[in-house]
């Protein structure tokens, strides 16, 4: 007859009543004693013991003791769960780990009631050690971590349960990892596709969920939306057809090819604010067609060095109505049209510019001199000014055609 063996192995709920999560928390290393792997002769271990990182305190229902420490299951994906909250906890020989609870109405907090209730039916006893940094080893030896009675209850309401936060509605084989307050990332096929048949890989990271949803009945599935949401990053290909409503009111005069559908490979980013930043090398923009800017408000660019804009045709700078372009450099610096290099006089390949108000000056000045001559001659001198003074005196009144009525120079 086969004999019954013990694994050790059970499984069971559990009530958190500590949170490892601050490295005061935890207990003291002894690498001597605690089994420690050394790699690379790196002994430069801190005092504290990082392995204690996720542990938790449990309280199984009814129980009339405290276990021992469990651990997560899996320290590189974890969700750290909040003090009262249920676990499931999985104990192997001498050895506890905990895995997250999910029969659960709430994305925000996981609880089961039968568990939670079972965990506050009993008080349990104060250890009297009044150490709480034994060793790992001790732990395994005593099967039971210094704690105090039961603070659960005390615990819960210094966390605010949002029982708004709803679940996301799956489509065919998605994968969703969901945070407990709106942040979700879902690997899909099928969402936003025109027919959810045709496989069209997709990511879709969303910060906070759509705040017109909180009223909605708990345990409605609910789906992102990339305008009403408080942060969205989609990346999406093929047909997937993202409903990407503009709030700019700007039309696009100046980016005359926007595409006029937003289909194949491509990257969504939709926030209240977006700061982009190169915090130690070069930022670079590629743009194998159009590359537009569109914008409400105000738009600039701040240099410390050089700005250069070079293109293989024409650049046009438009200002729409009656306002003004203005082309200014401070104080000594100088503004060169068609090519920089050292000015010259006449002949040379750079020259300095006319002023229309100078020049209409000298020219004036120079008339009213012609008009003015006296001559003299064997006879005596002549009358004043010439015989065409009249002619003079009109290409003076016209001297103001030069001007352009809509561009200028500053004279320093």
């Amino acid at each position: 007859m086969a004999e019954n063996v013990d694994t050790g192995l059970e499984i069971f709920l559990a009530t958190v009543k500590k949170v490892f999560i601050k490295t005061a928390d935890f207990l003291e290393l002894k690498t001597k004693t605690d089994y420690i792997k050394i790699y690379n002769d790196n002994k430069n271990f801190d005092t504290k013991d990082v392995r204690f990182l996720g542990a938790i305190e449990f309280l199984r229902p009814n129980s009339k003791k405290l276990e021992n420490y469990a651990f997560p299951f899996d320290k590189n994906n974890i969700t750290y769960p909040i003090v009262g909250e249920t676990v499931l906890v999985i104990k192997n020989s001498d050895e506890y780990f905990w895995l997250p609870y999910t029969i659960t109405q709430y994305p925000n907090y996981r609880e089961d009631y039968k568990t939670a209730e079972g965990a506050k039916e009993r008080e349990l006893p104060i250890t009297k050690t009044g150490s709480k940094q034994n060793n790992y080893s001790e732990t395994n030896q005593t099967g039971t971590p210094n704690a105090s009675p039961s603070t659960v209850e005390a615990a819960k309401k210094e966390y605010k349960i949002n029982e708004k936060i709803k679940f996301l509605k799956p489509k065919t084989g998605d994968t969703i990892l969901q945070g407990r307050v709106g942040n979700t990332i879902r690997f899909s096929e099928f969402f936003l596709t025109p027919d959810d048949k045709k496989s069209m890989p997709g990511i879709f990271i969303r910060n906070k969920q759509n705040p017109e949803l909180d009223s909605k009945k708990i345990g409605t599935l609910i789906e992102e939306d990339i305008n009403k949401d408080g942060s969205s990053l989609y990346f999406v290909s093929d047909k997937i057809k993202v409903p990407f409503t503009e709030t700019i009111k700007k039309d696009k005069v100046g980016f005359k090819q926007y595409p006029k559908t937003l289909d194949g490979d491509q990257v969504f980013l939709n926030s209240d604010r977006v700061l982009l930043s190169a915090k130690a090398n070069e930022f670079v923009i590629y743009g194998k067609k159009s590359t537009g800017i569109i914008t409400d408000g105000q738009f600039s660019v701040d240099a410390k060095d050089e700005i250069y804009m070079h293109n293989e045709k024409n650049i046009t700078i438009h200002s729409k109505g009656s306002n003004q372009i203005f082309l200014n450099s401070d104080s000594g610096g100088k503004i060169f049209l068609g090519k920089d290099g050292s000015t010259g006089d006449d002949g040379a390949a750079v020259q300095n510019m006319v002023l229309a108000g100078e020049l209409k000056k000298i020219l004036e000045d120079l008339i009213d001199a012609i008009n003015l001559q006296v001559y003299l001659t064997p006879c005596g001198p002549s009358a004043v000014g010439p015989t065409n003074a009249g002619t003079f005196s009109g290409i003076k009144s016209r001297l103001k055609v030069f001007y352009s009525a809509r561009n200028f120079l500053a004279k320093n």
